[in-house]
C-alpha cells in the first residue's frame, strides 16, 4: 500500500481559508494555494480568495486570469512562491464533487505536474478540510501536515545586529 502524500500548510493560511469560508457561508468561495516544494512534498504557504459573479450555494468558478495574477504579486514578494493547486468552500459537509476531481486531474495534465485540490466541508461551527493530489489520471488523498509560515529569504531578513 502507498502511503498518503504529505503536504505541509501553515497555519496562517488554514485560518484566513477557514475565516473566508465563514464569512461567505451560506454561498462558496474559493481560490488558489501558494506555495513551495520541500523536499518531495507541497508545502502550502498562502491562500489567496477571489470573488465570483457566478458563485452560489453549490457553485464557485474561478474567475479567468486571477491565477496567474496572483502568483506574479506572490513572486514579487518571494521568488519561490508558486502556484500548487485551488481550494474552494462548501457550505454544506459533502467532499469534493466529481466536477472538482475533473478540474484538478485536467489543471494537473495541462501543467504535467502534481496540483493540489483542498474542500473546505461546513461541519458544526467549524469547516473540515480535505486534500488531494492530481498526479496525472490518478487523484490521492493527503495528509496535512500543519506548520508555520515560511521564513523569509535570506536576502530579506535582517543580518544587522
Amino acid at each position: 500500500m502507498i502511503a498518503e502524500p504529505i503536504v505541509y500548510v501553515s497555519e496562517s493560511a488554514l485560518e484566513r481559508l477557514r475565516v473566508s469560508a465563514a464569512h461567505s457561508h451560506p454561498l462558496e468561495t474559493g481560490g488558489i494555494l501558494i506555495g513551495v516544494t520541500a523536499g518531495d512534498s507541497p508545502w502550502v504557504t498562502e491562500v489567496r480568495t477571489f470573488d465570483s459573479p457566478g458563485r452560489g450555494p453549490a457553485q464557485f468558478i474561478l474567475p479567468r486570469g486571477v491565477t496567474q495574477r496572483a502568483v506574479r504579486d506572490a513572486r514579487r514578494a518571494d521568488a519561490r512562491l508558486g502556484y500548487i493547486g485551488d481550494w474552494h468552500s462548501h457550505p454544506a459537509d459533502v467532499p469534493a464533487s466529481r466536477t472538482d476531481l475533473l478540474t484538478t486531474r485536467t489543471t494537473s495534465l495541462a501543467m504535467r505536474r502534481s496540483v493540489l485540490l483542498l474542500v473546505a466541508r461546513h461541519r458544526g461551527t467549524t469547516y473540515a478540510l480535505d486534500m488531494s493530489m492530481a498526479r496525472g489520471t490518478r487523484i490521492v488523498p493527503c495528509r496535512m501536515i500543519p506548520t508555520g509560515d515560511l521564513p523569509l529569504p535570506a536576502h530579506q531578513t535582517d543580518t544587522t545586529s
